[in-house]
Parts: structure tokens; sequence; C-alpha cells
């Protein structure tokens, strides 16, 4: 992710997280770089159940939370702090679609 942030345009600002969902791969978390000038988001990954389980492993500690919450806060909190940047993930525990956004 660390070289699709080197090629976006405008300043990095945060990391989001944020729930979406269809029909098909049921809720899955996108992860979006948050930028100014211009002011604007650009998709990073998106998180599926199988891909989070394939990352985050077998023993994995999810407390009953959704795999894609977790192995989202995980790169994603990993990739703000490495940028020096907020991460952002309003509805961590509960799949939500409509939970608050940051903005710029």
């Amino acid at each position: 992710m660390v070289r699709r942030v080197g090629g976006i345009p405008g300043s990095v600002v945060a990391i989001e997280a944020v729930w979406d969902g269809d029909t098909v791969h049921g809720w899955f978390v996108r992860l979006p770089a948050i930028t100014t000038d211009p002011a604007e988001q650009s998709a990073l990954a998106f998180i599926h159940w199988r891909l989070a389980e394939r990352h985050l492993g077998e023993c994995a500690q999810l407390d009953g939370r959704h795999p894609a919450a977790v192995a989202a806060e995980r790169a994603g909190g990993d990739l703000a702090a490495h940028l020096g940047v907020p991460f952002h993930f309003a509805s961590p525990d509960t799949p939500d679609d409509e939970a608050p956004r940051r903005r710029p």
C-alpha cells in the first residue's frame, strides 16, 4: 500500500476504514487515503472476509469482531503510523455503511 500512496496526487492527510457491502461478497472494508489539494479519496485496498482471514492467520484473536475489521485496523493503522497521519474507523466493531466519515 505504501507504493500506492506514493502515486496519489495531493497530500495524504489521513487513512480511513469504511464499511461497504454487497450481496455477493457480504460486508467488506475499503481503505481510502484522504488527500488535500485536491480534496478527494483514493482507494488503497478492499478487505474481504477471506482475504482478512488469510492475512490474520488461523489463530487470530477476533473477540467476536468481523475479520475484515480487524485486518483493516491493523493495515490501515500501520500505514497511517508510517505516514504520520491519523487513522479513522468510525465503526470498527459493527458493520455500518452509514457511519460518520472523516473529512479533510
